[in-house]
């Protein structure tokens, strides 16, 4: 899975991209370019797992961040469309707002002002989102007219995108079918996407978990947008990298943090993602696998190996809070709780699953 981060020149978008990756700023190229990072998410039930089974290797999920780079102040005080087009991959956007007032850090636009600088980032989402729908537009309208009816449902369902843009609507706050929306996946649309705002406060600022730090308005405003927001300092998240691992935690105590950055928007985005995982085990390998929830035994398979999910026959399937607490696979066996599942039997968060197949 893929975010990508944006944000006005100077808010704080390297810093984030160095807190959740650890992938130190590249020296200036002179031109636009898109750096990519991937942070490991902890998952403690996978490192159970291997120690039981003796595993030889531990596999951990990860997400890739798509940071592009190299946008400074003076290309304007907008989102430009390059910057756009290279997260576009993203499932999830990150948005960086400026909160922290630091003179020898110069704002795009002359000041910082949090509230105007996210009203611009949203305008500018819409904005883009806008001119690849008004372009297919005029392409679907043409073929239609000479006779393409099988174009009808693309046609009604980006004519209804444009409308809620051109109200000031993000995508993700318009109520659409499911044909609806996968007419519209293609074009990789913005708004429809999920997003979160990271505002980046000033060192002495409160920050912490949930909306701590992040004023009323501007929570009320990511919300009407069914995007999260949470408060944190860059600043200080970019001193936590420097430290010594075996030394964070004194020194996060110190400051009174109990979860970094990269804890905490790693959860969000699980969250917002609508994402569980699943583990497979043994003494090769012990892995955790994140994907959607409603995801099948059958989608599952094709996780670990396409060979696997075509020659699927069935999921011997367990739970991980059975096994913590049973101590062993025979033990589960035992108590009955070992399953044998078919391909439509649909993954639970936690499920440990073996799965047998022809070669």
């Amino acid at each position: 899975m893929r975010v990508g981060i944006i944000g006005l020149g100077q808010s704080g978008k390297s810093s984030l991209f160095y807190a959740m990756t650890g992938q130190q700023p590249e020296p200036p190229s002179g031109r636009p370019r898109r750096r990519l990072g991937v942070a490991r998410v902890p998952e403690p039930r996978v490192e159970f797992i291997a120690r039981l089974d003796k595993s030889k290797k531990t596999t951990y999920p990860e997400i890739t961040f798509i940071d592009p780079e190299g946008f400074p102040p003076e290309m304007g005080k907008g989102l430009s469309g390059e910057m756009l087009g290279m997260a576009r991959e993203g499932e999830l956007l990150a948005l960086v707002i400026r909160a922290f007032r630091e003179p020898s850090i110069m704002h795009p636009a002359g000041s910082v002002e949090g509230g105007r600088d996210i009203d611009t980032c949203f305008g500018d989402l819409m904005i883009q989102d806008l001119a690849v729908l008004e372009s297919r537009h005029s392409r679907i309208v043409k073929e239609y007219e000479r006779g393409k009816k099988e174009l009808k449902r693309e046609l009604d369902a980006v004519e209804k995108a444009i409308a809620a843009l051109e109200s000031g609507k993000f995508l993700t706050e318009l109520a659409m079918n499911d044909v609806e929306k996968q007419q519209l996946l293609p074009f990789e649309l913005l708004t429809l996407k999920q997003g979160i705002v990271i505002w980046n406060v000033d060192e002495s600022a409160e920050f912490g978990g949930g909306g701590r730090g992040v004023p009323g308005d501007i929570k009320l405003r990511c919300e009407e947008r069914r995007w999260g927001v949470g408060a944190a300092s860059l600043a200080i998240e970019t001193e936590i990298m420097e430290i010594d691992p075996a030394d964070r935690k004194g020194f996060l105590d110190d400051l009174g943090i109990q979860k970094t950055i990269q804890e905490r928007l790693l959860t969000a985005i699980y969250k917002r993602l609508g994402l569980i995982t699943f583990f497979t085990g043994g003494q090769v390998e012990a892995a955790a696998r994140s994907v959607p929830a409603g995801t099948t035994a059958y989608e599952a398979a094709g996780k670990v190996h396409n060979d696997i999910q075509r020659g699927f026959i069935r999921a011997e399937v367990m739970g991980f809070k059975d096994l913590g607490e049973l101590g062993s696979v025979e033990a589960v066996r035992k108590a009955g709780k070992y399953r044998l599942e078919k391909k439509e039997y649909v993954v639970q968060d936690g499920d440990i699953i073996h799965f047998r197949f022809n070669a």
